[in-house]
């Protein structure tokens, strides 16, 4: 297709080239990725590996609020770690290596932006008002759903599809917005039964509202008709004014409308619960207010999260007789039957399935179709196995895929190269590093979770717990003998009220008797290590800096073996949200030919 030759995207050159800089670049940082926060005291990682101050690193970012990136030629690594110690020495360099090394290197990415006035032509939404979305989600998931969604709709509409799969659905909170903002038939997958549960009982409320809606507009509309006397003229902002696109939560008091959804039946906890994230901040009364009242200061109505059509208003007839005819009635049940169908249409299907590359589709969807695949923060290897199904599925003809969890990511091979004994694995994917066996190892797949652009504004990183968590180890392997640092305290961080209780309650955990170390010697190994936490702080600055790089090759890896596939007309790495709200912002996305 004409239009995808318009898309930026690297070549295939470009992105092994790019591959190459950051092999020889995050096997030269592996000491710093792959080390344990656990063990940082007990096998005295910084002195061992960090030869510049604490206070040097973490003035990096104290420095900008946002990192800066500045690309000045191949850097030169040669000067970051020391020959003869290997221990880090030019943090300048090392800095510049990073942003060198991620994917907002020039012509990595393709900017959402572009993709969407690509397909400008393409879009239902370039005539309808911004919905507002963050009245029934918190403000991270309204950002992603409200950018993602018009992305899917722009590319479903350029292959004329009406289907999407939205794997690992979760909630559903992109999945119900896309079928019933824009008309698609939507099947949301999930491994967990917990999920599509209270997906489907968020349909059902979402059924019972609209019923209700349904029924007090025709109650409503038949008192409002008692007080019109006008012989077949309306006044202004009727309700025919308001079937030609007025804006329903805005309309004055005093005009003539469809009732106020404020007039429903009042909201039970759970039902609020399953239609608004806000409403576990909000008193009952409070969330009733925000989430359904229709007066002019509301800034979101139910009917906005409907397409354009579903909603049944009254029409001037239904205004101003004060009797149906035989015929009017007919057509009036007529219009019923095709709302309910419509509305049906409306509320996805949440259905509970274990995906991998093998799963055969027309076994969960039995109407399968020419469909899109998404995935919204797919969960470790439900990202790579997402494009295995693109790939080996010809009705599946575009796919949008923003991962997350890589710590949860199996690879093929193990640190020396062997290969793992397992049927499927999440990385790499590519031939191209399939013959190179490359490793990246849990402690740096975790690594690539953190956000470096939430930690340079002050969020993102639990640097107390961790600390606890370090000095802990030190106890564990001086008073118990413990060395493996593989044990882990779960959330006890949050319910310990002092340094000490968490070391009890974790000694506890471990099967530990508490009773060999006493309170006294407890706070004597906090005040010990206090005085060098800022090496903890600084040394995962380190860690997080390097973030960028490892999860670009983890993307890039995705994005060659889409590359090396064949039959696809273009296949690119989008940057869809803004990193600071949402993290993960980056998408996978492929096109087959048309």
């Amino acid at each position: 297709m004409e239009m995808f030759a318009h898309l930026t995207a690297p070549n295939s050159e470009k992105i092994r080239e790019s591959m190459e800089s950051l092999l020889q670049f995050l096997q030269m940082t592996a000491q710093i990725s792959g080390a344990h926060t656990v063990d940082f005291y007990t096998k005295d990682v910084w002195k061992n590996h960090v030869a510049v101050s604490p206070e040097s690193v973490l003035e990096i970012f104290s420095q900008q609020q946002k990192p800066c990136y500045e690309f000045r030629g191949v850097p030169d690594l040669s000067n970051i770690f020391s020959p003869t110690t290997n221990q880090l020495v030019n943090l300048e360099s090392f800095v510049e290596a990073v942003q060198y090394n991620s994917l907002m290197h020039p012509g990595l990415c393709t900017p959402v932006e572009e993709i969407l006035e690509t397909f400008a032509s393409q879009r239902a939404d370039k005539h309808v008002k911004e919905i507002k979305t963050d009245q029934f989600m918190n403000d991270k998931k309204s950002h992603e759903v409200g950018i993602m969604s018009q992305f899917v709709v722009a590319l479903a509409n350029v292959y004329g599809i009406k289907q999407v799969i939205d794997l690992g659905a979760g909630k559903g909170y992109l999945s119900s917005y896309l079928s019933m903002r824009y008309d698609l038939k939507v099947y949301g997958i999930d491994s967990s039964h917990t999920n599509t549960d209270g997906a489907n009982e968020r349909n059902r409320k979402l059924k019972k509202y609209w019923k209700v809606y349904k029924t007090d507009a025709r109650t409503t509309s038949k008192a409002k008709k008692s007080d019109q006397k006008t012989e077949g003229l309306l006044p202004k902002n009727s309700c025919q004014d308001v079937n030609a696109d007025q804006d329903i939560s805005r309309q004055r008091e005093g005009d003539i409308r469809c009732p106020r959804l404020s007039n429903l039946e009042p909201c039970r906890d759970d039902d609020l619960s399953l239609l608004s994230d806000s409403s576990k901040r909000t008193s009952n009364k409070e969330s009733n207010k925000a989430t359904f009242d229709n007066s002019s200061d509301s800034p979101f109505s139910f009917l906005d999260i409907l397409p354009s059509g579903a909603v049944e208003m009254p029409s001037m007839s239904q205004c101003v007789s004060r009797v149906l005819s035989e015929q009017e009635k007919e057509q009036r049940k007529i219009e019923n039957i095709k709302a309910k169908k419509l509305t049906e249409s409306h509320v996805y299907s949440p259905l509970t399935s274990y995906v991998t590359a093998d799963t055969e589709l027309h076994d969960i969807i039995t109407d399968l179709e020419e469909s899109m695949m998404v995935g919204l923060h797919t969960c470790g290897d439900l990202a790579p196995n997402t494009l295995r199904i693109f790939t080996s599925k010809p009705e599946i003809r575009a796919v949008c895929s923003v991962g997350c969890c890589y710590h949860f990511l199996s690879e093929q091979f193990d640190e020396a190269g062997k290969e793992q004994k397992t049927e499927s694995w999440g990385f790499p994917m590519s031939q191209y590093l399939k013959e190179r066996r490359w490793y990246i190892g849990r402690n740096a797949r975790m690594s690539a979770c953190l956000a470096l652009e939430r930690v340079a504004v002050g969020q993102g990183l639990p640097t107390d717990s961790l600390f606890y968590r370090a000095v802990l180890q030190v106890i564990c392997k001086e008073v118990y003998g413990i060395t493996q640092s593989d044990q882990r305290v779960g959330k006890i961080f949050s319910k310990s009220s002092s340094f000490t209780d968490y070391v009890r309650k974790s000694l506890k955990k471990f099967g530990q008797d508490d009773s060999k170390i006493s309170d006294h010697e407890i706070v004597g190994y906090y005040q010990k290590y206090e005085t060098r936490r800022n090496e903890l702080e600084a040394f995962n600055r380190l860690k997080v800096f390097l973030a960028p790089c490892i999860e670009a090759l983890i993307l890039l890896d995705r994005l060659c073996y889409l590359r090396e596939q064949e039959n696809l007309a273009w296949s690119g790495l989008v940057k869809m949200f803004d990193p600071v709200k949402s993290p993960r912002c980056y998408a996978v996305v492929s096109l087959k030919q048309p």
